[in-house]
């Protein structure tokens, strides 16, 4: 499971999935509407089961461009 909870200029939004492909787009289709405003104005929190390490290549990129965005991002493991 991925968990997000997602702060910024217009609000904050908790997003809850399983970690396919699939759902980590829609997080980072979460994320871009977020910080269409003000991308340094945007926290991620993000909580990662360690199970799923079958995706952790790709949650780290994830990671990478959020933050080469100018988006704060804390990352939890649970």
């Amino acid at each position: 499971m991925i968990e997000a909870h997602i702060s910024g200029p217009r609000g904050s939004l908790y997003y809850s999935a399983p970690t396919t492909p699939y759902d980590l787009e829609n997080l980072r289709t979460h994320v871009r509407e977020a910080d269409s405003v003000s991308p340094r104005q945007v926290h991620v929190e993000l909580r990662v089961d360690r199970s799923d390490r079958a995706l952790a290549c790709e949650v780290s990129t994830l990671v990478r461009e959020f933050t080469s965005r100018g988006i704060a991002v804390r990352v939890a493991r649970h």
